[in-house]
């Protein structure tokens, strides 16, 4: 399974869109932040991080979503690289 970086931000950015239809296309950028920027819910958040388990398998988000809104890093690039590496290091 293919579980770049990229594709996971694809991936992402799809299911925002979906979960979250009054998000414009100029609000949903990689550097965008999940809370700040673009003003994801906890509802959204259930959905984004089902979609992960669903499509990359069960990863541990919890940690990395109190680290990376507590320090204004909780973008969509943030965490397909977070995504991407754990995939890695489980496949290996």
């Amino acid at each position: 399974m293919n579980h770049t970086a990229e594709h996971i931000e694809r991936l992402l950015l799809k299911e925002i869109a979906d979960v979250c239809p009054e998000l414009s296309a100029s609000e949903l950028r990689v550097d965008a932040s999940l809370t700040a920027d673009l003003g994801l819910d906890s509802l959204c958040l259930t959905s984004l991080f089902s979609m992960i388990k669903r499509e990359i398998g069960a990863i541990e988000l919890s940690s990395w979503f109190i680290r990376a809104s507590n320090s204004g890093i909780d973008t969509i690039a943030s965490l397909a690289e977070h995504l991407a590496c754990a995939a890695q290091r489980r496949a290996a």
